[in-house]
């Protein structure tokens, strides 16, 4: 009667096939191949992770270094502050005044100092191109700092601003530059010439 009605709808029956003959065996070169390509993909992404996370780290400190560099006039300007400060210290109120303008400096100072940024000590040192900016010779031992006429500042290491100084030019340079100076005629005693000739 079963080929009967397959007759009749033009169908026959075929015997059931198992699952595991409808489907083919994997091959073992392709899975592993498959394997490969996921594992190598897992890679990627972790490196592309990293590499997103440390360029992250450099836009934010670049961040951070444009606002504290635009924070360190303020400093500047504390410095000069306190140390003008001593003529009005004389009275209670200026004593008071004094006070507080020193604990807002060091509030200040040691939240900079919580970000990274240290004040450098160029006093004494020997010059450093890559810390110091040299804005004249002055007396004192050769090629050594002799006034710090504008403190400079690193940020986690790196140098954020760096320090206006005066380099000490040695008593054999001074006296080098006066014979020079004598022997040019018109030159004042750090050998640059006095009078230009424009009026």
């Amino acid at each position: 009667m079963k080929n009967a009605l397959d007759e009749l709808s033009g169908t026959t029956s075929k015997p059931e096939q198992s699952a595991t003959e409808t489907k083919p065996a994997p091959q073992p070169d392709k899975a592993k191949e498959l394997e490969d390509r996921v594992l190598r993909l897992q890679a990627e992404f972790e490196n592309y992770k990293k590499r997103a996370a440390r360029e992250n780290e450099v836009v934010r400190e670049s961040a951070s270094a444009e606002l504290l560099l635009k924070l360190l006039p303020v400093i500047d300007d504390f410095d000069m502050a306190l140390m003008h400060m001593d003529l009005h210290k004389k009275d209670d109120a200026g004593k008071e005044f004094m006070r507080g303008m020193e604990l807002i400096y060091a509030k200040l100072l040691d939240t900079l100092k919580k970000e990274g940024v240290e004040e450098m000590n160029a006093l004494g040192e020997k010059f450093d191109p890559y810390k110091h900016d040299a804005l004249r010779h002055g007396e004192g031992e050769d090629g050594k700092v002799v006034e710090v006429v504008q403190k400079g500042y690193t940020l986690k290491g790196k140098v954020l601003r760096h320090a206006k100084v005066v380099v000490g030019k040695g008593a054999e340079a001074e006296a080098k530059a006066g014979k020079e100076g004598k022997n040019a005629g018109g030159g004042s005693k750090d050998g640059w010439a006095q009078d230009s000739g424009i009026n």
